[in-house]
């Protein structure tokens, strides 16, 4: 299997497409934190015009377990400036889904020399943002989920069976409405990537407790100077409206809404989305 060995372990990659090619490759960044790229494959589609490659961020899925003192922006920021080195890429496109966009901006603050444009799929810049957009979609649930989500949030009740359904219903409606991919994704073991994502995230999808509680960087947006493309889906718990707005700020880029899909915008309207990011790319 291809590993990447450096400081912090080992990272597992995939990689399709010609290094030949006279188009930039495009390295994709999975969700998480402490997420893997099982579910973003359907971007290979891509490989037929470029390079294009996936890997499983340290700390998840099939790379190595990490440290707690490793749970940080700054390693995974690290992590992925040693891959480009070791893969021999100068220049490339960077797409990030999810957390993967707040890694993708990171990466770009600190090294926007090798960046040829960015796509940022479901932003997360602002964990503040993020837990208003969920509150918003959560009062729009039926009233019992409602109360069973704010009163085990009150007393701590976040490992109850009752909390896990009302999650399984809210993530039903806004992070994955493909019953066949929700349930596969159920299946997937990555126990020690679990604990990254608590760490750093929170126990839920709308609920940030974690290190990542007070993350903003709203206010860098307007220093991107790289085409760039956000997209959403309609449903999707990283809001349209949200994302409108962070492409305001953004003196060259443009949003679109993939309608009919939510979150795992790849899994359940893959056809349109690889539409959109190919044409971006174009």
């Amino acid at each position: 299997m291809p590993y990447v060995e450096h400081l912090y372990g080992r990272t597992w990659y995939r990689k399709r497409g010609s290094a030949r090619s006279n188009k930039l490759p495009i390295i994709c960044l999975h969700g998480g934190p402490g997420g893997h790229s099982t579910f973003m494959e359907g971007l290979f589609e891509l490989a037929d015009e470029r390079q294009v490659f996936l890997y499983d961020q340290v700390g998840g899925g099939k790379s190595s377990a990490t440290g707690k003192r490793q749970w940080t922006v700054p390693t995974f920021v690290r992590e992925l400036e040693i891959l480009r080195e070791t893969w021999g890429i100068d220049r490339f496109h960077l797409f990030g889904a999810s957390w993967g966009t707040t890694l993708a901006l990171e990466y770009y603050l600190k090294h926007a020399n090798r960046v040829e444009s960015l796509l940022f799929q479901s932003p997360m810049f602002s964990a503040k943002d993020w837990q208003d957009d969920a509150n918003r979609l959560i009062k729009k649930l039926p009233a019992t989920e409602r109360k069973v989500i704010h009163y085990c949030h009150e007393i701590g009740a976040t490992d109850s069976k009752v909390y896990r359904d009302a999650m399984k219903r809210y993530y039903a409606k806004h992070v994955c409405r493909n019953p066949k991919r929700a349930k596969l994704a159920a299946t997937v073991k990555n126990a020690h990537g679990n604990e990254v994502y608590e760490y750093m995230w929170g126990v839920s999808e709308f609920s940030s407790t974690g290190t990542l509680k007070d993350y903003d960087r709203t206010k860098s947006l307007k220093t991107i100077k790289v085409p760039t493309l956000l997209v959403c889906g309609q449903y999707d718990e990283a809001t349209p409206k949200t994302a409108r707005r962070y492409s305001a700020q953004i003196p060259d880029s443009r949003f679109v809404e993939i309608k009919g899909a939510s979150h795992a915008i790849l899994s359940e309207k893959p056809a349109q989305l690889i539409k959109v990011v190919r044409s971006f790319l174009t």
